[in-house]
């Protein structure tokens, strides 16, 4: 799932003039002109906390000279980029969640498509643990199905992970000796995936705050734990952003911490909790 920001402990309002309003918002501009990144975007106490810690941390004392110092070293800005967010994942993240889209969800979307592919969009997909999940569970209703899976990520060097998977036991955690053995490789302490799963993965950089959706071209999109920092503005414009991508009577499955707010103004209906159904007009 794609990284989420980490609100972090410490004061509202960094100390110091050099972390004053004006600083800030010159830092937020000069980071979305190098980086595409909007941290206005974020909630901004959380937002400015995190970045102002993490300043402080790396020795600097303002907005502007830790920008600076952004400017001269690459790897303090890979080191920041890597920092923004968190890649918390695992295959089958929440259990009970997958069930419900196997056992209700799934079966009818696939039964409405007639035999059709399934194109399914794994939106903040982080380094692949969700993309792969779903290639594991549509291989298990079909082995010879042809559904295509796009796993998405603003973090180009997670994406790489996610091309190459190496899952630990702790990724692994929620999946059976059966299915281990069905469907990954040990590798060391690691876990790899078989060909039967990679195969039906894709991968591609993409930031739901800034990039275009396309239209009505997915049956599922799951974006789960990924926009719960975000301010209610961005949410709103990036659940639009996937009612666009649906395909009539494809379903976006969100986390357990998120709801949509008004998801009738955007035009969904609710199937059941964690669920939304694009209608069929």
């Amino acid at each position: 799932m794609k990284p989420g920001i980490v609100p972090l402990i410490g004061p509202a309002t960094p100390p110091g003039p050099g972390f004053g309003d004006t600083q800030y918002s010159d830092f937020q501009r000069r980071i979305e002109t190098k980086t595409g990144i909007r941290l206005a975007d974020y909630k901004p106490d959380q937002m400015r906390r995190r970045v102002s810690m993490m300043a402080m941390r790396a020795g600097y004392d303002s907005y502007q000279d830790y920008y600076g110092a952004m400017e001269r070293d690459g790897a303090l800005l890979a080191t920041f980029l890597d920092k923004m967010t968190i890649n918390v994942s695992e295959l089958l993240r929440n259990p009970p969640r997958f069930d419900d889209l196997t056992k209700t969800i799934l079966p009818k979307l696939l039964a409405d498509h007639k035999g059709k592919c399934v194109n399914i969009w794994s939106a903040g997909c982080s380094y692949g643990a969700e993309a792969y999940t779903l290639a594991m569970l549509m291989h298990e209703r079909d082995s010879h199905g042809g559904d295509k899976i796009l796993g998405t990520d603003i973090d180009v060097e997670i994406l790489k992970r996610a091309r190459d998977p190496r899952f630990t036991a702790a990724d692994m955690t929620n999946i059976s000796a059966e299915r281990r053995a069905s469907h990954f490789k040990a590798d060391g302490d690691k876990w790899t995936v078989q060909p039967h799963l990679r195969s039906r993965v894709s991968f591609a950089r993409h930031d739901l705050l800034a990039d275009p959706y396309p239209r009505a071209e997915y049956d599922l999109i799951l974006c789960r734990n990924v926009v719960i920092y975000f301010t209610d503005v961005a949410k709103e414009r990036i659940y639009r952003g996937f009612y666009e991508a649906l395909s009539p009577g494809g379903i976006l499955f969100v986390g357990g911490t998120e709801r949509l707010a008004d998801h009738r103004a955007i035009g969904f209906d609710l199937v059941m909790p964690f669920f939304y159904r694009k209608p069929v007009r």
